[in-house]
């Protein structure tokens, strides 16, 4: 756990390096995660009318085939404009490692000369993600806590093997399939055949994250226990700092994997470390089975 730990924080540093090179980049994850949040909103707002058979169809109890065609679209609208932006984001963290200056403009040009590819990846990463999650929810019924461990190695399985595929739609502009296959031939051939982890800022992120929750599981004590007038809204204020915290982390975090993700992806692909990482930390990102 330690050497994770360790690991996780040299890859955010390094990477952090290059984020306060280049502070831009940062402006791709809040625009979509502010996309995310108009569009669904707007889908949520249409939808109210029926929220009643919604409910039914979260809850599984709705047989109206329609309402599952929704969410399945639904999911594919979150995941098109997901990938959109983090399309322009590799495409951005290429170019700083190679010294070259982004530009936000550059990044969502590039973005939309892949949209085919990107909406062929979104198809075949909702509809994988569905699969894999009606697996361990099968799996986790049927064998308790085993079960969902086995579904969630699944999950962890199809992560690592698709881990190259947004550098290579930026770079080799294939269809969903050869990225797929193109991701895990350069895996194998850097790493090996049998892989057991792969490059994670899970624990770094973890951090923060209690962090922003000890600020607003604080604040709202306060609030609960002196109400917000007597509180002078202390209380109410450190809940909004502990969301502000929150999304702020889930930002950089998203920009940090990414800028490591995309010199992983130059080592793996070309034997060249770019200069704003080290080599060691690079060739860790992935270990093998023992």
């Amino acid at each position: 756990m330690s050497g994770r730990w360790s690991r996780g924080w040299s890859m955010a540093r390094a990477s952090y390096a290059v984020l306060r090179r280049y502070p831009r980049l940062v402006v791709f994850p809040v625009i979509s995660g502010a996309a995310l949040l108009v569009v669904l909103g707007a889908i949520a707002l249409s939808l109210f009318p029926q929220l009643g058979s919604m409910y039914d169809f979260i809850h599984g109890t709705n047989e109206n085939v329609w309402f599952y065609v929704a969410g399945y679209l639904v999911l594919y609208v979150a995941t098109v404009i997901a990938v959109f932006f983090n399309v322009a984001l590799i495409h951005c963290a290429l170019r700083c490692h190679t010294g070259q200056e982004p530009s936000i403009r550059d990044g969502l040009t590039a973005a939309a000369t892949c949209l085919p590819q990107i909406l062929g990846w979104a198809l075949v990463a909702t509809t994988v993600g569905i699969v894999l999650s009606a697996i361990e929810s099968m799996l986790r019924d049927k064998l308790g806590f085993l079960g969902g461990l086995i579904g969630g190695l699944f999950e962890f399985g199809w992560a690592v093997v698709t881990y190259f595929v947004l550098p290579v739609l930026v770079t080799e502009r294939v269809g969903p399939v050869a990225a797929i296959r193109r991701s895990s031939a350069i895996l194998h051939s850097k790493w090996g055949e049998s892989l057991a982890g792969e490059a994670r800022f899970g624990l770094v992120g973890l951090v923060f994250y209690l962090q922003a929750a000890v600020l607003f599981l604080v604040g709202l004590a306060i609030t609960l226990s002196y109400g917000a007038a007597a509180a002078a809204g202390l209380g109410p204020l450190l809940m909004v700092l502990g969301v502000v915290y929150a999304l702020a982390t889930s930002v950089v975090l998203q920009a940090l994997s990414t800028i490591f993700q995309a010199g992983v992806y130059i080592y793996a692909t070309t034997g060249a470390v770019p200069p704003s990482l080290d080599r060691d930390l690079v060739e860790s990102s992935f270990r093998l089975k023992s």
